[in-house]
């Protein structure tokens, strides 16, 4: 299940950026791997809160950090 509040930390060689995981058309949890503009990103940490500990939480979002190839 996605909620509207889940968020994907996109972090590219010159800026790093939050967007909603609906706003990509993707689910929760998401892809491993990425391709956003063409760039490719690799997920490097995730939240790890089930849909049904999300559910009951009002003031938790949860998020996963992508770095693009190249970025430390």
């Amino acid at each position: 299940m996605t909620f509207d509040d889940d968020f994907l930390r996109l972090e590219f060689t010159e800026a790093t950026r939050d967007v909603r995981v609906k706003s990509l058309g993707l689910e929760w949890p998401p892809p491993k791997l990425l391709e956003v503009l063409g760039i490719k990103l690799r997920r490097v940490s995730m939240s790890q809160i089930t849909d049904v500990q999300r559910a009951g939480m009002t003031h938790i979002v949860r998020g996963a950090h992508y770095k693009a190839e190249g970025v430390k």
